[in-house]
């Protein structure tokens, strides 16, 4: 994300995510994130936003084993995801992102 109000409304999700996982208010906030990251003019974030909240408006959790615990990484997938998108002006966040993409597309369409 570029701008500081799309920052701070990822550290808030990451925050609340942390604590606990509230599938009503986490979809809510990902909307809010997709229409500033619409406003970017970031399709790349547009897309991975819906495409995670519908996944957890399908299935009522974020648990697509994308994080592999043996990397030494301990955050939930929906977590690394938001840290992704913080600093997606990284190619190599992109590659992620986009990787996760296409398994949220796999995984709802396919």
């Amino acid at each position: 994300m570029k701008s500081p109000k799309g920052n701070q409304k990822i550290q808030e999700l990451l925050k609340e995510v942390a604590e606990d996982f509230n599938a009503e208010k986490i979809v809510e906030a990902l909307q809010e994130i997709r229409e500033i990251a619409r406003q970017e003019k970031n399709p790349a974030l547009v897309k991975i936003c819906r495409l995670c909240y519908e996944y957890i408006q399908e299935n009522g959790h974020f648990d697509i084993e994308f994080v592999d615990e043996e990397e030494g990484i301990e955050m939930s997938d929906l977590e690394y995801l938001l840290e992704l998108m913080l600093h997606s002006d990284r190619e190599v966040n992109m590659v992620e992102i986009r990787e996760i993409r296409d398994l949220l597309t796999e995984e709802l369409y396919g």
